[in-house]
């Protein structure tokens, strides 16, 4: 076994812990998925981008400017944080305008927003830098290849949006898509909840 397959292979392990773990992605795409299995995919799509550019900064070093700025980085997480806080309100009052069937209820989630939800839940969340500045330097990533590094930079987040296209596909299967139809407004009411809080722990400073 190579140096550089071992590294890969490590990069993998930890990317797949990662994406499995519950967060703010997990819930998003999950919680569009349970509109349609389009617009999990949407959430999927909008994250996988910027997970690129995440790891091409962390992978180049140019996260260090980012290190070297701590109100830029203090700026990112408060964006990320009440973004989060307005998706969640949306989320609980588009569970009530439902719930009433009323002129004035909120309009369903587009796909639209749901690819946004995406980008800008990821763009503006600095642990996603930290966590590639981290992982490359504790693996030596930057000692491979040029080859090897643009493969460890589409490998990293091709796994979470593998695991994403997974969980949509199993969210809005038909078994599970009936199932929750009979509580899909205290569902709602719930993932926005979670996102709320979500984003109140990141504008406190704690995660």
């Amino acid at each position: 076994m190579t140096e550089s397959f071992q590294i890969l292979a490590t990069l993998a392990a930890a990317q797949i812990a990662i994406a499995l773990a519950p967060g703010p992605n997990t819930l998003l795409v999950a919680h569009a998925a349970t509109r349609s299995r389009a617009h999990g995919l949407a959430v999927a799509a909008g994250v996988w981008p910027v997970g690129i550019a995440w790891a091409v900064i962390g992978l180049t070093g140019l996260g260090a400017v980012f290190a070297a700025l701590p109100g830029l980085a203090e700026a990112m997480r408060l964006v990320c944080g009440l973004y989060l806080i307005w998706l969640g309100v949306k989320a609980v009052r588009r569970s009530f305008g439902e719930a009433a069937t009323s002129l004035g209820a909120p309009a369903p989630m587009t796909r639209g927003e749901a690819f946004r939800a995406g980008v800008l839940s990821n763009a503006f969340n600095p642990k996603s830098i930290a966590y590639y500045m981290s992982i490359f330097a504790a693996t030596g990533a930057q000692t491979l290849s040029a080859g090897e590094q643009t493969l460890a930079v589409a490998l990293m987040p091709t796994i979470s949006a593998v695991w994403y296209v997974i969980l949509t596909f199993a969210v809005a299967s038909r078994p599970v898509e009936r199932a929750l139809e009979r509580g899909r407004t205290w569902l709602d009411r719930l993932a926005g909840g979670v996102m709320i809080l979500f984003g109140l722990r990141l504008v406190a400073g704690r995660e």
